[in-house]
């Protein structure tokens, strides 16, 4: 499935979801309405049975990134192409819909490091060994989302929702890591209005996720590879790249799989909405097999809380929102070894369990925007500023060793937009700087007990090019430019043009380069 198919699909039925409900009113900017309307930062499904009416949009994007101010996982020229389309809408006074139909495809030179996907996510990772051995990687992204809610009265709704992403991604240099991704969410949640303007909701989450994992060589058979595997904190083990036995297999796909069960409480009004959910997660990597080994099992809880608050006077909008999140995620190492008894299949004996990583997360943002002459299809100034923090804190123990590490990471971004009013036309031009600045311990090392040797190890280069990646003071400002065209009341195309710049204010000692750029080109409508 190629951009032009997805855009016309969805198009499609949103259109025959239109005509199939109420006389379509003025269509407004997609993300304008939906940022301005505490309905739709909250994610229980059951909320949308609050909308009355259509707004749809559906962009193509292309993405070019280039310059050595990357992270492990980053890439220093690569490029990234897409198309998303997205609906809100009322077929009747009691059923709503919104669905999401997104794709996307990623290639990034140079690449090595870091095997799986998404790094952060994980309790323990792996990376190639040495830089020698980077090359080009490619990522293709389709996500999928679809809800309904229903109203069971005036009072009561009921809605649920399902969110489907899958990914491939390849590196075509050898050693050839090569992963599969699934990730998949379940929502089912109820709303109660005991007043006009006031929405209380309950709904329950499910979370699944999937990454399938191998390594390949396809060159020179006879060159060995090694891969580190990072417990925790860029300390672990090193091993070769070979066989079916070793944390990475060259022989089969080896899942990394996350189970989350939680519960989230909405209270919402005219002006107001505010979420805290709740959720346990656990997870294991390797097979659950008689023959394979489960080499690690993990498990944590997690909290969030989002809240939104508007303030409208005049024409004018106020918007500010707070986020703040924290998980707790525990990983234990197995111990086992495989026997083969005569005449029989390799099995693998456990002998318990090590607990080897606690690590914790703390993400906070507060963010405020002024949207002035608000009352067209975009505001005549949009102004706003926002501030975001996050930690890390990771206590590892490979006995006898511990290491403890801390990162710490705040960023401030401003921005303004003037949008300038030409009969049908509007032209829009935007400035944005950002300040990011961090500091934290890359590690602390210590022993519980005198050895002589261990087979233990720090990926050092690893770990200090990503801490001082996340660290270093930078400074960014970037420029945009738009123009839209109010073709008529259903239908408005755009153009978007954006260039943003980002540097640090040192010279860097582990990073390649000190500097990026992002080159941004999307064309879209709202519909």
């Amino acid at each position: 499935m190629r951009i032009h198919n997805i855009l016309a699909s969805v198009c499609f039925l949103a259109a025959a979801l239109q005509a199939a409900g109420q006389e379509a009113e003025p269509c407004r900017d997609f993300r304008f309405l939906t940022d301005t309307d505490p309905l739709f930062s909250i994610s229980n499904p059951a909320a949308i049975s609050g909308f009355r009416g259509h707004i749809s949009m559906a962009e193509a994007e292309f993405r070019k990134d280039n310059g050595a101010l990357a992270g492990l996982s980053e890439s220093p020229d690569s490029w990234q192409g897409g198309a998303a389309t997205e609906s809100y809408i009322s077929i009747s006074d009691r059923i709503s819909f919104h669905g999401r139909l997104a794709w996307s495809y990623f290639a990034g030179q140079q690449m090595g490091a870091q095997v799986l996907m998404d790094p952060d996510f994980n309790p323990v990772n792996f990376l190639e060994s040495t830089d020698a051995t980077t090359g080009r990687r490619n990522k293709e992204t389709y996500s999928l989302l679809g809800a309904v809610s229903y109203r069971l009265g005036d009072k009561w709704a009921a809605g649920v929702s399902f969110d489907y992403v899958s990914a491939d991604q390849t590196k075509v240099k050898d050693p050839r890591f090569s992963s599969i991704w699934m990730d998949m969410g379940l929502k089912a949640g109820v709303s109660f209005l005991p007043s006009e303007n006031l929405m209380l909701g309950l709904s329950l989450v499910y979370r699944n996720t999937l990454e399938q994992m191998k390594g390949g060589i396809y060159g020179t058979t006879d060159k060995q590879y090694f891969v580190y595997t990072d417990k925790g904190g860029y300390f672990g083990t090193l091993s070769e790249l070979t066989g079916d036995l070793n944390h990475i297999s060259v022989t089969n796909l080896r899942p990394m799989k996350n189970d989350f069960y939680g519960v989230s409480l909405q209270v919402a009004g005219g002006s107001f909405s505010n979420e805290l959910e709740a959720l346990y997660r656990s997870g294991y990597y390797g097979q659950k097999a008689s023959s394979t080994a489960t080499f690690f099992e993990f498990s944590g809880p997690e909290a969030s809380y989002r809240g939104t608050f508007i303030a409208r006077k005049e024409a004018d909008i106020h918007r500010a929102s707070v986020n703040l999140g924290y998980s707790l995620l525990g990983n234990h190492e197995n111990v086992f070894k495989y026997v083969t008894p005569e005449g029989q299949n390799t099995r693998v004996e456990y002998a318990g369990s090590n607990h080897i990583l606690n690590r914790h997360d703390f993400t906070a943002s507060l963010s405020y925007v002024w949207y002035k002459g608000a009352e067209g299809y975009l505001p005549e100034l949009s102004v706003g500023a926002a501030v975001d923090g996050n930690a890390r804190i990771d206590k590892v123990l490979l006995y006898p060793f511990y290491r403890n590490a801390e990162r710490y990471r705040i960023s401030a971004d401003a921005f303004v937009r003037k949008n300038f009013f030409s009969g049908r036309s509007i032209f829009t031009l935007g400035t944005s700087a950002i300040y990011r600045i961090g500091f934290g311990t890359p590690r602390e090392d210590g022993t519980y007990a005198e050895t002589i040797s261990t087979n233990f190890q720090s990926f050092d280069n690893y770990m200090y090019r990503q801490f001082e990646y996340d660290t270093s003071p930078a400074v960014g400002a970037g420029l945009e430019f738009t123009y839209t065209r109010l073709v008529s009341a259903r239908f408005v195309p755009y153009v978007k043009l954006s260039d943003s710049f980002s540097a640090l204010l040192q010279a860097p000692q582990y990073l390649d380069g000190r500097s990026r750029n992002v080159a941004l080109v999307t064309l879209g409508c709202s519909f």
